[in-house]
């Protein structure tokens, strides 16, 4: 038995000016054949590592072809998506005969410079090369705009159920199990969609997603059904078929697949107003913080967020923390290679000042001017969990640490994972020792500051990742859609939606 597996991994905020190109995916990762293997043996949560495990306990052969991904920011260019394509389909092209299924990581949100849907586009490709009775199998993330066209060509798409993503790896351990049970039995399985016309905050609220895992739960242990998923969606995408969605594969029953997404999708849509955070403005999160003993208290910058799209370089809690004379916090962190080599040029001891922020995400910031003491200047290489909460080396590009008025301030030459303690530990930051630690990695910190934080703080700050759908510029998205419009729906068990 022989399955090829390939990956082309991007979420991609339409929004954010930040392009995509060749050198994102080559800092991040950009790995073709068997050094996939190699690495990916080496992790210890994505869907690859999930996907060899179970494939070399059922000695099924495994012939990778592209791995590539690269953290959210902007679409995809044309000519760097031409490039990953070509480099995955060329190679299936050559083994199309010697393989009986496929395998793709994708993560359901990507959009490159002329294509809405390349997800969709590479699963019809991959179809059109291989054939309608090999089976093809994706993985996608939380945050999947799913879309008819990626429905049409795959077998089963089966999502994370977990935010922050700590299933990685038992994801793709499901796909490789479903891909063997295919393969083993010449089973052609019935995959359903329900797509919810709604815009739903990425960083979403446990207690609502919980509710769905549970149906999850349930469902897999049903006899014939072979995976269900539920989707966030990625509301930071302008295109036609954004939105959330649930998934049920069965094994070949038509019928159970319908009648169970169109009540899981009912479910979903029942929680449509759960999903949103409970969020505090600024003053609001600095008052409480201040009334409260102890810390460090956690403020999650989910405007900026990196993990969203969001440049990294919003400096509005450096702003505000002035303003509210704020004192012995950390602010993890502000991307501005400009200031870093002039943090270099003054060194450790030394005082400067220095136009901070506000280069990169231009629309929602402008730099502010701050004088301060350099503290630590660092290569900003440190040993820590990746995103896919994996130990490796982080590379932040050259770091600086500056302090403004007591608040320390960690400015990097490149966006990376930051949300590892670790990160702070190799600037010798205790964070233990902090009143405030700003992070701008989304939920990522939930898992790794969960046993030091005494609290966290949701803000909905200013950012190419801020969740404030009223203020963005959407031309493509469907209409009616919640919560932008008044709009009810009931999803029926014979499969019809009505809406109005």
């Amino acid at each position: 038995m022989r399955v090829a597996v390939g990956s082309i991994w991007h979420e991609s905020n339409t929004f954010s000016p930040i392009k995509t190109d060749l050198k994102c995916f080559q800092e991040y990762e950009l790995l073709l054949d068997n050094h996939i293997i190699d690495y990916h043996r080496g992790r210890k949560n994505t869907e690859m590592r999930g996907i060899f495990e179970i494939t070399e306990n059922r000695h099924i052969e495994i012939i990778p072809t592209v791995s590539a991904s690269a953290i959210p920011s902007g679409p995809v260019t044309t000519t760097t998506f031409k490039f990953l394509e070509r480099n995955l389909l060329q190679r299936i092209q050559k083994i199309r005969g010697q393989i009986e299924g496929v395998l793709l990581v994708l993560h359901g949100a990507m959009v490159t410079e002329d294509l809405d849907d390349p997800e969709g586009y590479l699963l019809h490709r991959t179809r059109e090369i291989v054939g309608n009775t090999v089976p093809i199998g994706a993985t996608l993330d939380h945050h999947a705009n799913v879309s008819r066209k990626m429905v049409e060509n795959a077998d089963f798409l089966i999502g994370y159920r977990t935010h922050p993503h700590v299933d990685q790896g038992e994801v793709g351990q499901q796909a490789a199990k479903i891909m063997s049970f295919l393969i083993k039995n010449k089973v052609k399985p019935v995959m359903k969609m329900r797509k919810l016309p709604a815009l739903l905050p990425g960083e979403s609220s446990v207690e609502a997603r919980s509710r769905l895992v549970e149906r999850i739960k349930e469902l897999e242990k049903r006899e014939g059904i072979l995976s269900a998923s539920f989707f966030i969606g990625y509301s930071l995408a302008d295109i036609k078929e954004v939105g959330p969605c649930v998934i049920v594969v069965t094994k070949q029953d038509s019928q159970l697949a319908e009648f169970e997404a169109n009540s899981f999708a009912q479910l979903m849509w029942d929680l449509r107003n759960e999903f949103a955070l409970k969020t505090l403005t600024v003053s609001e999160g600095i008052n409480q913080t201040l009334a409260t003993s102890g810390g460090p208290i956690l403020f999650v910058d989910t405007g900026d967020c990196f993990w969203s799209g969001g440049g990294g370089d919003v400096p509005f809690f450096l702003h505000s923390f002035i303003k509210k004379g704020v004192k012995n916090a950390v602010i993890a962190v502000i991307v501005d290679p400009k200031a870093v080599d002039e943090c270099i040029e003054a060194e450790v001891g030394g005082q400067l000042t220095v136009s901070l922020g506000g280069k990169i995400d231009w629309i929602n910031a402008r730099p502010i001017v701050v004088t301060g003491t350099v503290k630590a200047i660092s290569q900003g290489k440190y040993w820590g969990q990746d995103f896919q909460f994996t130990e490796k080396q982080i590379d932040m590009g050259p770091t600086a640490v500056l302090d403004v008025k007591g608040i320390e301030v960690v400015i990097t030459s490149k966006r990376a994972s930051i949300h590892d303690p670790a990160m702070l530990g190799s600037l010798n930051i205790e964070p233990k020792d902090r009143k405030i630690i700003v992070l701008k990695d989304g939920l990522l910190n939930l898992v790794s500051y969960k046993s030091i934080a005494k609290e966290t703080i949701f803000f909905n700050s200013p950012g190419l990742a801020n969740w404030d759908y009223c203020k963005r510029s959407y031309k493509k998205i469907p209409r009616p859609i919640f919560p932008l419009d008044p709009l009810s729906l009931a999803f029926s068990n014979s499969g019809n939606q009505k809406a109005s």
